[in-house]
């Protein structure tokens, strides 16, 4: 059996990027230092991350003193050897990056869409590693089972259906679960 050789996040920062024959960028992250590939995302998983970003978007508009932002997909050194890419992350304004390629740190907010690609070990990894690094709550989001789970400091919360997803940070946001997964 051979022996994984992990990368640090600059080195894996430094790798150049992979594209399919199609030309496509191949997307990947590092967790723990290993390089996992992502396959591309189902239609619904698109559907369900762009329906949580839409949500995120009308509260913004409605609360712009809050000075945050809600970005789809963006890259996010959060540790050593954790690189993330989040499905869905709501991030400060005054923390986003000027010229540099990538994000520093956790969002504030991380949003996972778990597809029939992710691993219980990695999806625990990265709740673990975005609330180390300083978010304040990851949503990890079931679309099979019509579910998310709030990971925040201290305290798991598992919401189906009719039940509301708030979060401290966003004071005055409530949403049905199911509204995540009305893709109409």
């Amino acid at each position: 059996m051979a022996a994984t050789t992990l990368l640090t996040s600059d080195q894996f920062l430094a790798l150049p990027e992979e594209f399919d024959p199609n030309g496509n960028r191949i997307k990947d992250e590092l967790i723990g230092g290993e390089v996992v590939h992502m396959p591309p995302a189902s239609l619904i998983h698109d559907l369900i991350k762009n329906r949580i970003h839409e949500l995120l978007l009308d509260y913004f508009r409605a609360n712009p003193a809050l000075d945050l932002r809600s970005l789809i997909e963006i890259g996010a050194q959060i540790g050593k050897l954790d690189l993330f890419i989040p499905d869905v992350s709501v991030v400060q304004r005054s923390r986003l990056p000027g010229e540099t390629r990538i994000y520093r740190g956790a969002p504030e907010i991380a949003s996972e869409v778990v597809s029939p690609t992710d691993t219980a070990k990695h999806l625990e990894r990265k709740v673990d590693t975005y609330l180390q690094g300083g978010a304040k709550s990851v949503w990890i989001v079931f679309p099979e089972a019509r579910s998310v789970t709030v990971h925040a400091s201290g305290s798991v919360r598992k919401l189906k259906q009719d039940e509301s997803i708030t979060d401290p940070l966003l004071a005055g946001f409530s949403a049905p679960v199911s509204a995540f997964f009305d893709l109409t």
